[in-house]
């Protein structure tokens, strides 16, 4: 999901005419706020510099103040919790202690969620508690906040994406994809949202459509590794296996601890129909080191370290191999790995059908 930044603030000094006694009484303590608080705002830049406009505000909600200064110190506030709360947000994101991450995740939630009640127009920070709470896994309330954030603020490219990202998640790709083709009619040069919405489309099966938009991210970001993945795994998958190498090659030039393509890359070298394109030994080390990568066994790797060894000649060893893919592979993928253990304990590698 992506953030926002947001700027503000003009202060407003108070004037003595015509005014009650009691506000008379407070006119000095509240112009010196608003001093202190629109300097704060000009440079302030952390957690704690926004929590002392904060705490500002805070103290000028105590005191009498006239309706334009009400105003005023509602929308710094708001403005200060927004800020705030991304500033958490980025600590959430950079800190690798998963305990430590959910608390700033939910300080960070809170304070969008501040700012939203104190300025309910505020698009900025209903978009960024939309991130919030997707990020928590709360994917209904963060769709109807980026929906909100779109009538607000429609020329936002982030809304638009961040919502077209949970219709992926939840596989609604006709939507998603409307969504990311407005976030890239707003920005043309996201590469990311032409990546997005070529996976969308490569699901919705508009293969076409979903190779130009692979295309276009790379033309948008040539030195992106993504959009090179993404376009070898869509060769790979239509049977355009010299291609796939191709770009996969490239993708990990770009990128050479890029797990998923050397997975790719080993998996189209150690099954692909045309001989000439196949290479053992490479595939056998690239899947190794591809599963090696990643925190815990996946089942799609292993298959892939399977076939690599049973296409090396290593039958004995690519049967194990699959036999732990199959054991927490989901039910389809389970099949297929079943088969290939059959041809594997026949002494048999696995190959992909021409296309």
């Amino acid at each position: 999901m992506r953030a926002l930044l947001l700027t503000f603030i003009v202060a407003v000094t108070l004037t003595f005419s015509g005014i009650s006694p009691a506000l008379a009484d407070d006119a000095p303590r509240i112009n010196e706020l608003v001093r202190s608080a629109a300097d704060l705002a000009k440079s302030a830049k952390g957690e704690e510099e926004y929590g002392a406009i904060i705490n500002i505000c805070s103290e000028a909600e105590t005191l009498d103040l006239p309706s334009e200064h009400e105003q005023y110190f509602a929308q710094l506030n708001a403005w200060a919790h927004n800020k705030r709360g991304e500033a958490i947000a980025e600590k959430g994101a950079a800190t690798t202690d998963t305990e430590e991450a959910a608390k700033l995740d939910a300080a960070a939630l809170a304070d969008f969620d501040a700012a939203v009640k104190l300025q309910p127009k505020m698009s900025s920070a209903v978009h960024n508690r939309g991130v919030s709470l997707a990020a928590a896994g709360k994917s209904e309330e963060a769709l109807q906040d980026f929906t909100l954030a779109i009538e607000l603020n429609p020329k936002y490219a982030n809304s638009w994406f961040n919502r077209g990202e949970l219709h992926y998640q939840a596989g609604r790709m006709q939507q998603a994809i409307s969504d990311y083709s407005r976030a890239i009619q707003l920005k043309p040069t996201d590469s990311g949202a032409f990546n997005s919405r070529g996976n969308a489309q490569y699901l919705a099966e508009n293969y076409q459509a979903a190779l130009a938009d692979f295309g276009q991210a790379i033309r948008v970001s040539p030195k992106d590794p993504l959009g090179y993945a993404n376009r070898a795994d869509a060769y790979s998958d239509l049977g355009y296996w010299d291609r796939a190498l191709r770009d996969y090659r490239m993708a990990l030039q770009l990128d050479p601890q890029m797990a998923r393509v050397k997975q790719g890359m080993a998996w189209v070298m150690a099954t692909c129909p045309q001989a000439n394109l196949r290479d053992a030994e490479q595939a056998l080390q690239l899947s190794a080191e591809a599963a090696a990568q990643l925190d815990a066994p996946d089942a799609r790797y292993l298959d892939t370290v399977a076939a690599a060894q049973a296409n090396f000649g290593q039958f004995d060893e690519a049967v194990k191999t699959a036999e732990q893919a199959k054991a927490i592979a989901t039910e389809p993928h389970a099949k297929q790995i079943d088969a290939r253990i059959k041809l594997y304990s026949s002494k048999q590698p696995f190959r992909e059908p021409s296309r």
